[in-house]
């Protein structure tokens, strides 16, 4: 059984953007992609301001690192894009795995990468290495954005304007929380999750107790 609750943000960023994509965490940044000027963005969460720029033509949807690198879904079949943090230099380009799909949610964990599908209401677990697929989870709502603490994958369904938790100990949705606008990407800094808002061109933050197992 799902538990329904709200939550109201607990802190807001507003950005200069037109339409907010993914999101992630890098420890002591957030970084953001937005489609209209095709850049990903490093914010610091403590003043708000901008630090950083990356050009990335043809920004779609999530946003992750791994090793240091940032992975942004781009391109017009949703591929995982690799680049420098710092120059923007075009590093790989790697195929969709699911190439006739909707690629929305990605985020890399220590458990793998994690990938989301839209039309498929699919949270995918894939080895970085050959995206090969390591488990496959089926969710009730489409999926826009994705994070993941050590004990959940929290998703974000954008026209239902609510965050969802898939418990990976019993593999099974156990709460949907309804927020404020509508997210797209989603982020966990290790006690709130932070998410764009695309409809108010904020980066928003809220509380979900129990998030974290640890």
């Amino acid at each position: 059984m799902t538990m329904p609750f709200a939550a109201g943000s607990v802190r807001d960023i507003p950005v200069r953007a037109f339409k907010l994509c993914g999101l992630t965490w890098t420890g002591q940044h957030l970084w953001f992609s937005e489609a209209v000027s095709n850049q990903i963005m490093e914010l610091d969460p403590g003043t708000g301001e901008v630090t950083r720029r990356v050009p990335c033509p043809g920004v779609r949807t999530d946003l992750t690192t791994i090793d240091g690198r940032l992975v942004q879904v781009a391109g017009d079949h949703r591929d995982l894009r690799v680049l420098h943090p710092e120059t923007g230099d075009v590093l790989a380009e790697r195929p969709n795995p699911r190439p006739q799909n909707v690629l929305c949610g990605m985020e890399a964990t220590h458990h793998g990468l994690w990938l989301g599908y839209e039309d498929l209401r699919t949270i995918d677990l894939r080895d970085p290495e050959d995206l090969r697929l390591i488990a496959s989870y089926r969710v009730s709502r489409p999926v826009a954005g994705i994070t993941v603490s050590d004990g959940f994958v929290a998703y974000a369904d954008y026209r239902g304007a609510s965050i969802n938790l898939l418990d990976l100990q019993r593999g099974a949705e156990v709460a949907s929380v309804s927020v404020h606008g509508n997210p797209t990407g989603i982020a966990w800094d290790g006690s709130l999750i932070w998410y764009c808002d695309y409809t108010t061109l904020q980066l928003r933050a809220i509380e979900i107790p129990g998030m974290s197992r640890a």
